[in-house]
């Protein structure tokens, strides 16, 4: 008999680091610095990161800063050996739920180009592409692409969101939508 995994999407605590950077350390050429989460945790009060646990095993992490009525997604990341099961579309979810909590407007992000997988997971969500920078990526020079969304209070994106939240069943993740 194979039971069934718990999966809870939760706020990152400072023992949860060390986990969030292994997993930094896999799926990233240039990984955040150890001391960059504890800042983001205890001095940034415009921050907010969580994780995604499976059983007990962090397999995905996000975060975004409030920035007036924009809330600017900083990382999303998922195990490589966890990918395509959904748990970046529960941590968008779960980032966009914060963002109309603090009451943002718009969502951005950069994004690598090379990433297609977060360039589609990023478009589904209605994100689109305003712009680049050139070189921001210092491992091999690589522009960002500049994402934005439409206005999150907007009906056509609340469908959407909706439309994507019937799809998610995780723990600490609210299937509704703002109204």
């Amino acid at each position: 008999m194979q039971l069934k995994s718990r999966v809870l999407v939760d706020a990152m605590r400072e023992d949860d680091i060390p986990e969030v950077q292994a997993i930094e350390r896999e799926i990233f050429p240039t990984p955040w610095p150890r001391n960059a989460y504890y800042r983001e945790l205890h001095h940034n009060r415009s921050a907010y990161y969580l994780v995604l646990r499976r059983d007990d095993e962090i397999v995905g992490y996000a975060g975004l800063w409030k920035m007036s009525d924009e809330a600017h997604i900083t990382t999303v990341g998922v195990r490589a050996n966890q990918q395509g099961k959904g748990y970046g579309h529960a941590l968008m979810a779960a980032l966009i739920q914060r963002a109309y909590h603090l009451g943002s407007r718009w969502l951005t992000l950069e994004v690598r180009p090379s990433n297609d997988v977060a360039v589609r997971l990023y478009e589904k969500f209605g994100f689109k592409v305003i712009g680049r920078r050139r070189g921001y990526y210092t491992d091999n020079n690589e522009d960002a692409i500049v994402m934005w969304s439409d206005s999150i209070q907007a009906p056509s994106f609340k469908k959407r969101f909706k439309d994507i939240l019937q799809t998610l069943d995780f723990e600490g993740l609210d299937n509704s939508t703002p109204q």
